[in-house]
Order: C-alpha cells, then structure tokens, then sequence
C-alpha cells in the first residue's frame, strides 16, 4: 500500500511538474493570445507574486483590446516590482489607446526615468600615454613596380572598348 502511495505521489509531482513548465512556456508565448492568457492565469493561481506573469497576462490581454484587465494586470506588476520599465510602457501605451493621454505620458516618462537608472554610465576613458618625444626613423618607401599584366597589349588600339580587342 506504501508504494502504491509513493508511485502515485510521483506520478503527481511529474505531472505538475510537467504543467508547470508547459504554462510557463505558454505564458512566455506570444503566438496564441488565449493560450497564453489561460497559462499565465494558471501560473498566477500558483504563484500570486509572479510579476512576469501579470505583465504577459496584461500584454495578452492588451492585444486582444481588453485595454481595463491590461492596465490591471500592468498595475499589478508594478505594484510587485516598481521599477518593472516594460511594465510602465505597456501600461502607458493601454492608456494612450484608451485615450487618457495624461496617465499615458506619466507612464511613458516614469518609464523613460527607470530606464536611464539601469543604464550602466559612461565609461570613464583612460587617460593617454603621452606622446613620444622621440622622432622614429622613417621607413624608406617601397619602389612600386608596374606590372606588365596591367597594361594593355601594343596590338590594341588605344581607342578601342577594353579588352575587345577589336575597333
């Protein structure tokens, strides 16, 4: 009877395992927007702290213009991870369609302030050695040969098309 138990216990774990791991895949998807707004909703429902899941859930919803369950999902994902910039100019763009341009402007720009925070800064160039005082000798010119391929046979005219041959 134990190893009854045990065998459908693992059976249990794989399966979910394997449900899990297709959700995911599906929720990262962006090919079936129904696929993947059941998928991240799954996903939601085992982990309610899964910011990537809001956001393509809100992406999902936005392309199928449910614009009010987009901006909810983009709200949530922000509210998980403030500095989430994919998040504020999704959510900026759900409001620009919906035709609240203010909210829309103030997510473009919050967006647009998050992303020059992670840009890493400029590097600080190294300072140049200093030149050498020292004049180096100059190397002689190489003597440049004409070759005898690149010139045009005696038997041609000088007027005549190249290579022709012929008047």
């Amino acid at each position: 009877m134990r190893v009854l138990l045990a065998v459908t216990a693992a059976i249990f774990a794989m399966s979910s395992a394997a449900a899990l791991a297709d959700d995911k895949s599906e929720c990262l998807n962006d090919k079936d927007r129904e696929l993947q707004i059941k998928a991240c909703s799954a996903m939601i429902q085992r982990d309610a702290k899964d910011v990537i899941a809001y956001y393509k859930r809100g992406v999902a919803y936005q392309f199928k213009g449910d614009l009010d369950r987009a901006i909810a999902d983009y709200n949530k994902a922000i509210e998980l991870r403030p500095n989430h910039v994919r998040a504020y100019e999704s959510r900026g763009s759900a409001y620009a369609s919906k035709g609240v341009y203010t909210n829309a402007v103030a997510d473009v720009t919050k967006a647009s302030e998050l992303a020059q925070k992670k840009a890493p800064g400029p590097k600080t160039a190294k300072a140049a050695p200093p030149p050498d005082t020292k004049k180096k000798a100059a190397k002689p010119a190489l003597a440049i040969k004409k070759s005898v391929e690149n010139e045009a046979p005696a038997t041609w005219p000088t007027w005549a098309p190249f290579g022709t041959g012929k008047p």
